[in-house]
């Protein structure tokens, strides 16, 4: 009977194993069909799109990586005001000229402040741009510092600092004066657009 009880419970076993396999099997195939259910939807709904609407989608997103990818690099500063005197030949043919004030004095016209110091020196009737390290009548440029900067020659130092022009100081000076008359043309005054 003892025989007999055993093998009833090794085929009892076997079966539980059996059926666990079975069952097992069962649920990863499930899970399987799901799965290929799933990427089914996915699919049909992408396959159902506009082929329009996925193009243009396709090229904003090509034009944005495009963009993101951009480097931009300009070989000067804009905002480099030394290049503005390099206009003088064109402001003269426009009627523009430089004032004629004692040719044998310098005076410091500005200074410009940036990666690469620079001065506007007005010199014998001319305005120059100087960088550090750069020559004027046998000085050379040697400090830039807001309003203010240092030419040597030799041993000697010449400290030049920003000075306004003489008609500027002239047409200041009218000002306060009150000698300074604005005139409003004809055209103006009789539309009254001014």
């Amino acid at each position: 009977m003892r025989e007999r009880e055993r093998l009833l419970w090794n085929i009892l076993i076997i079966l539980i194993l059996i059926a666990a396999g079975y069952m097992g099997y069962n649920a990863y195939r499930i899970g399987q069909q799901v799965r290929d259910y799933q990427e089914a939807l996915i699919h049909e709904s992408l396959g159902s799109e506009d082929p329009q609407l996925r193009e243009t989608v396709e090229a904003l997103e090509a034009e944005l990586r495009n963009r993101i990818a951009y480097h931009f690099e300009i070989e000067r500063d804009p905002l480099d005001l030394t290049q503005v005197i390099y206009a003088k030949r064109f402001l003269a043919n426009l009627g523009f000229t430089e004032s004629m004030e004692s040719k044998s004095k310098m005076r410091l016209s500005c200074t410009i402040i940036a990666e690469q110091p620079a001065a506007v020196i007005k010199f014998q009737g001319r305005s120059r741009v100087l960088r550090l390290g750069d020559w004027i009548d046998g000085s050379r440029l040697v400090e830039v510092q807001p309003e203010r900067v240092v030419l040597q020659r030799g041993t000697d130092k010449l400290v030049l600092v920003t000075e306004k022009a003489p008609e500027t100081l002239e047409a200041e000076k009218r000002r306060q004066e009150g000698s300074i008359t604005v005139s409003i043309p004809d055209t103006l005054a009789r539309t009254g657009n001014f």
